[in-house]
């Protein structure tokens, strides 16, 4: 599951992973913000959660879409 939200003149991408086939799964996203004249000038930003680790990708990459929200709310 590969989820691509809108939020807040941000994309948010989850891109959540395993290190083995065998193991859990990690929460990644990735950031672009969609205004060049912002602070984050439209460059890609991803981001890995390494304390955290789930069952399944659909858990990781719900965990990371709310962890991006959350991130984004705060700036």
């Amino acid at each position: 599951m590969k989820n691509v939200i809108s939020y807040k003149n941000c994309l948010i991408r989850s891109e959540s992973f395993q290190l083995t086939e065998s193991s859990s799964w990690i929460p990644r996203y990735t950031l672009t913000h969609q205004d060049p004249k912002s602070e984050w000038n439209g460059a890609p930003s991803q981001h890995d959660r390494l304390d955290k680790v789930f069952c399944t990708e659909n858990e990781a990459d719900e965990f990371a879409l709310q962890d991006a929200i959350r991130r984004i709310d705060k700036n």
